[in-house]
């Protein structure tokens, strides 16, 4: 057997686990580029083509190929994970506006874009275009690689061309190098795998009692494999033997790169064109592998004479190791030296990947694979140690003693219960009764309850024809109430850690219900916790506590807990909780029970197809008054008192906030108002909250006796449904209460409403 015909045909394979562990290092790589540039207000669309080409690449790299098996895994990695990457953005923006944790702002995504809070035309159309970039980068690659019948015929081969120059050939045994890639590729696993366990710990903890360091740690660990990648490329440089063919010719060892030498066009030996995956000796059939020997011979035999100019392509693609020094050798290479350009002298290493091959006379060929790299495994060991240990350190300190998400030591993973104290009072409010501390002081009917002995005070409120999503914003809106203090610190929920924050209770009457709590907690050590019930019938009862930073955490918990599940509700109070098509317009009430002393809150008819409920109504806020106007067939309220009138609809429009306001405008211009040039502005749209508003100045008399400013309003509750509102200053109709009614209102809207001083006739 010649050295030619040495290396028997082998069936095609690909390092697949090695590959895997390439194509996921790759793609988190493009969710880095998608998450970073799109937190820096970009289009993070063209990172498409990162995730793309990285995840390709880094399977290609590792694996050593990029074949159908390879494209086919890579291709399924990026989909999945441009989509973690578009819900991980998604979610670090909500993060950052609803000041929650990133785990618990990721599972919210489907429930925000539910209930609107993220639009859904912009979550799908940017995942849509991600996807259009990934397979703009990815689908070219791989079709032009398995394209290989699309190739150009062969040329033809010169008579004698094969014996021009004498030479032996060494082909590359690919599995001979097998044991060195994957201790390459498995040594990147030792720094990943912990650091993705300590991801899902954290995550899974995020709500709960944890610290810093698992996601610190988890980010060191994984930024070990990044290290181990680059500290394993010698060893995969190596392993890129198996596409090359080494030649010795006239007492010089030439290093042929088969892909290249096929490309020109002269030289040409198969039709496979080698642009996906580099060619390899063993994959070449008897006709091919007779071809190449045909193209080297004449490739050498040109070089040698001298006739072409070193640094031409050809010349790149079969080069000469002019000079062979061996300077060492290990296991898994020689390190040599070869003569370059003007007597200079170049290192290089060759693997021993060749069998038959030793690069100098006395020296030993190689007679099998090469042995496992362990000191790759105790390289990527202490960095993974070192780095996570050292990030667990330095993040624990820079975030200090509670996560950045907003979670709390206080707060505790383990379900808390409900604590009876020693003597219980019974009280009623609003036909609901529940049980408090007997030692708690009542003040307010009821309402307001203080402890004499610790720093704790509680305030109740009770409200009817509530859903769960009223639940939810009570409890929430402890955050909005609180967030811009200058001492807020932090907040908490005590069920983050369950599928939901709000989750079912069983009361010690039986009575079934929804509660949660959630805490906020402010740098001078005292914190606010408020806890919320939902009966089935619609009844919220609410109960927070104030309580100072010498007051036992736990202790209020259990507390609240035994306060909700001793709530009892009245028949009367069911009855009325009832919200109905008969009932609705007379349940407007003073909203006392949300800290308003001047507006009103009643209900009103949600338009066809808002819900997915026949009957639903809609929350509206208005001036409170004694006789407020249903319109529109109770879809519109509006009441006027101490100089506001203000009216509150929903509307649908399938563009955005700012068209439902510039179509109020047109229906108060059709009505005849005359807008003063100099005192309308231009309607304001905020993008982020889709969110609109406009100022209109008019005189309602047309003399000038009446002047009116109004300013119309419309906020998103949901797809295609907008909250709209108009408010009117009736600048004559002015009381001492005026004030307090403009800075309540722009409470209610979230606007800073202009501040006039009342018209004197």
């Amino acid at each position: 057997m010649t050295e030619f015909e040495a290396p028997m045909e082998v069936k095609k394979r690909e390092n697949v686990l090695a590959g895997i562990v390439g194509a996921f290092l790759g793609s988190l790589i493009g969710v880095a580029c998608i998450v970073i540039v799109g937190q820096m207000g970009y289009v993070a669309s063209i990172c498409g083509l990162v995730m793309a080409v990285c995840s390709l690449k880094g399977y290609e790299m590792l694996s050593g190929g990029l074949g159908k098996t390879g494209a086919a895994v890579s291709f399924v990695l990026m989909l999945i994970m441009t989509y973690l990457a578009n819900q991980l953005e998604w979610a670090i923006t909500a993060s950052s506006a609803l000041e929650i944790g990133i785990w618990e702002a990721f599972r919210a995504v489907p429930a925000l874009r539910e209930a609107g809070a993220i639009e859904d035309r912009a979550y799908w159309g940017g995942l849509a275009m991600l996807y259009l970039f990934t397979l703009v980068g990815a689908v070219p690659t791989v079709l032009a690689g398995l394209r290989g019948d699309a190739a150009p015929d062969l040329p033809s081969v010169p008579a004698g061309a094969a014996a021009e120059t004498d030479i032996a050939l060494y082909p590359s045994e690919k599995s001979w190098t097998r044991p060195l890639r994957l201790s390459a590729a498995l040594s990147m696993l030792v720094g990943l795998v912990p650091g993705l366990v300590l991801l899902l710990v954290w995550m899974g903890k995020a709500g709960g009692s944890t610290s810093a360091w698992p996601l610190f740690a988890s980010l060191g660990c994984i930024g070990s494999a990044f290290v181990m990648m680059f500290a394993a490329f010698p060893s995969l440089r190596l392993c890129d033997a198996e596409f090359l063919l080494l030649a010795r010719s006239g007492g010089t060892l030439w290093r042929i790169h088969l892909s290249q030498l096929n490309m020109m066009d002269t030289y040409r030996f198969t039709k496979k064109n080698g642009s996906l995956q580099a060619l390899r000796w063993n994959r070449l059939s008897p006709e091919e592998r007779e071809r190449a020997r045909a193209s080297v011979s004449r490739a050498i035999n040109l070089l040698q004479s001298g006739q072409l100019m070193s640094g031409s392509a050809l010349s790149r693609a079969v080069f000469p190791l002019t000079d062979l020094q061996v300077e060492g050798e290990n296991d898994w290479r020689w390190k040599v030296t070869y003569s370059a350009n003007k007597g200079k002298r170049k290192k290089a290493s060759i693997a021993k990947a060749f069998p038959n091959f030793a690069p100098a006379p006395g020296m030993e060929p190689p007679t099998g694979p090469v042995p496992w790299r362990w000191s790759l495994f105790a390289a990527a060991l202490a960095a993974a140690l070192i780095l996570g240990a050292a990030a667990a350190a330095g993040g624990g300190a820079l975030m200090g003693e509670h996560l950045p998400g907003g979670s709390h030591p206080a707060q505790t993973r383990v379900k808390p219960e409900a604590q009876a104290p020693e003597r219980t009072e019974t009280y009623t409010l609003d036909g609901v009764s529940f049980q408090m501390d007997a030692q708690c002081e009542e003040t307010n009917g009821g309402r307001e309850f203080s402890d004499p002995n610790r720093d704790l005070r509680y305030t109740v409120s009770v409200q009817h024809g509530q859903n769960l999503e009223a639940a939810t914003s009570a409890l929430t809106g402890l955050i909005s109430e609180n967030r811009l203090k200058s001492d807020f610190d932090s907040f908490s929920f005590t069920y983050a850690y369950e599928e939901d924050v709000i989750i079912p209770m069983t009361a010690s009457d039986g009575s079934e219900y929804q509660h949660g709590l959630i805490n906020v907690y402010f740098t001078g050590g005292n914190a606010i916790e408020r806890a919320v019930a939902l009966s089935g019938d619609g009844t919220l009862f609410s109960v927070t506590a104030h309580r100072g930073k010498r007051v036992d955490g736990e202790s209020v918990t259990s507390a609240l807990l035994f306060i909700l599940e001793s709530v009892r509700i009245s028949e009367e109070a069911k009855a009325a909780s009832q919200l109905t098509g008969e009932n609705y317009q007379s349940m407007f009430h003073l909203a006392e029970d949300e800290g308003y002393t001047l507006i009103g809150k009643g209900y009103i008819l949600a338009p066809e197809g808002m819900f997915d409920y026949a009957e639903a109504f809609v929350d509206a806020y208005v001036p409170y008054s004694e006789a407020p106007e249903y319109l529109d067939g109770g879809r519109t309220i509006r009441s006027a008192a101490h100089g506001m009138d203000a009216s509150v609809t929903i509307a649908r429009s399938t563009e955005n906030a700012a068209a439902v306001v510039d179509e109020a405008f047109a229906a108060l211009t059709a009505s005849g108002v005359e807008p003063y040039a100099d005192g309308t502005m231009e309607t304001q749209y905020v993008e982020e909250y889709d969110i609109a508003f406009k100022q209109v100045i008019y005189f309602e008399d047309g003399d000038g006796a009446k002047p009116r400013l109004t300013v119309l309003y419309a906020d998103r509750k949901q797809d295609s449904y907008y909250l709209s509102a108009r408010i009117t200053y009736l600048l004559e109709q002015t009381d001492g209460a005026y004030p307090t009614l403009v800075a309540e209102l722009g409470d209610v809207f979230a606007l800073t409403l202009p501040e006039l001083d009342p018209f004197e006739e």
